[in-house]
């Protein structure tokens, strides 16, 4: 007892001193979107690349005709832009995992709709709301409300917004019951096989998912508006600044009622068009695609995401140079592989995924496992040259090799004399911001499509 005394102590202690330091604080000094990185560099923010992790959902991030794209997904890309920053994407699909990366300070913008309260400050440094949104109630077409029976509105988890049952009918009959190991999908899906009858689910989720649901409608509001706010990195006190600034501004501009009617609205055409038909497959040759890469150990989905940046399963497609079919090899590639222009689109796809296989095998044992599909994809773009003397320069520059963030700097850097003419540099100029940019749209539509498509 005695130490719970002197916890609260302290606690109450820290409180105070944390909301007179707010109030210390007064207005923010905002800095011009110009003047960030050029600052951020002289503090902790070391790199021109902004780090963002994204709660996945089908609202937020999703492939659309095999392009990434989704709310949050866009907002993070444009303001990575504005701030003349390159941008790395992490995905996470559980809630409680991204929970607690949402501390790790590891990144820049975390964006999840976490449980906010009065003490969220001590821990969590939130943005300006990028957006706000209401729970509503889903449930079946057609239901009957049965008024002697009571009723259960079921919530996913780290579902924390209030619930307003006044506007139901016999509100008194109503109770909230929460899933901590249910997603709002997971819930879904119960509403829709009459497992339960009622969902909470905020309401710019609820007209992303139902499209692929025709026997579900959306019910009557339940809460009051709240802000979506992202988490920032509490260490980089002028670009967090800069992004509040951005997002205060972003909202009077063109680009944000682009992305309101896009993502936001019940009538958006491409949540209507992408998830009005539910599709099972990536392309027309995933059976090809699978039994392909299987052979090697490599995941389709990667293999699926390389094909659909050269020639978007395209099988008469002439690239510059004379690289050609829905691979886009050269025809010295095609060649080693016992191929010509002639040869059937399964036989291109199987000596497709033969060479990327034999491009991993390269990077294997020199660079992070968990970094090796970077590598992969920025060889089968530029060649394996390249990428190999990107590694050989960060390696001579002590920059962390085995990691594609680091090498893709040397990529970058070897269009620039002083690096294509290293002594150590075995292919010469290279202008690597193609390659870069590739790998990036590559990586993000892969991530996309593991958190829909199996293994």
């Amino acid at each position: 007892m005695k130490k719970r005394i002197i916890g609260e102590i302290i606690f109450i202690a820290a409180t105070v001193i944390l909301v007179g330091a707010l109030l210390l604080r007064g207005r923010i000094d905002y800095t011009p979107i110009s003047h960030i990185v050029k600052h951020e560099k002289k503090s902790y923010h070391h790199s021109d690349t902004l780090k963002a992790l994204i709660f996945y959902h089908a609202a937020d991030y999703f492939v659309y005709h095999g392009q990434v794209i989704g709310f949050q997904y866009d907002m993070i890309k444009q303001i990575a832009k504005d701030f003349n920053m390159q941008v790395d994407i992490a995905i996470e699909a559980d809630p409680d995992t991204m929970l607690m990366k949402s501390f790790t300070n590891k990144y820049d913008i975390v964006s999840f709709d976490f449980n906010k309260s009065f003490f969220s400050p001590m821990y969590l440094t939130e943005s300006e709301p990028h957006s706000f949104t209401y729970p509503i109630l889903l449930m079946r077409k057609n239901m009957v409300f049965d008024s002697t029976a009571s009723h259960i509105a079921h919530t996913p988890a780290q579902y924390h917004q209030k619930l307003n049952f006044s506007t139901l009918q016999m509100p008194q009959t109503w109770r909230q019951q929460d899933h901590p190991d249910k997603t709002v999908e997971d819930l879904i899906e119960m509403l829709e096989d009459t497992l339960i009858d009622y969902v909470v689910c905020n309401h710019y989720i609820a007209i992303t998912l139902l499209p692929f649901y025709k026997d579900l409608v959306m019910g009557p509001r339940i809460g009051e508006d709240f802000p979506r706010n992202w988490i920032l990195n509490p260490r980089n006190k002028t670009l967090n600044d800069s992004i509040n600034l951005w997002l205060t501004n972003v909202k009077l501009t063109k680009f944000y009622k682009k992305m309101t009617l896009r993502y936001l609205s019940q009538h958006s055409q491409v949540i209507n068009n992408s998830f009005g038909k539910k599709k099972d497959n990536i392309s027309t040759y995933d059976n090809c695609i699978q039994a392909a890469s299987k052979h090697y150990g490599l995941d389709w989905r990667f293999v699926s995401s390389i094909i659909y940046q050269e020639s978007h399963f395209c099988t008469d497609v002439l690239g510059m140079g004379g690289s050609y079919g829905i691979m886009q090899m050269m025809p010295v590639t095609y060649e080693r592989y016992g191929l010509n222009d002639t040869s059937t689109v399964e036989d291109q796809i199987r000596a497709g995924v033969k060479y990327i296989n034999f491009l991993r095998n390269i990077f294997v044992n020199k660079v992070d496992s968990t970094d090796i599909y970077y590598f992969v994809a920025g060889s089968y773009n530029s060649g394996p040259g390249h990428i190999l003397d990107a590694i050989t320069l960060c390696k001579k520059y002590g920059g962390d090799a085995e990691h594609w963030e680091s090498v893709k700097d040397y990529l970058l850097l070897k269009s620039h004399k002083e690096y294509y003419s290293d002594p150590d540099v075995k292919c010469g100029y290279y202008p690597g911001k193609h390659t870069v940019n590739y790998v990036q749209e590559v990586m993000d539509r892969y991530n996309g499509y593991k958190l829909t498509k199996k293994e």
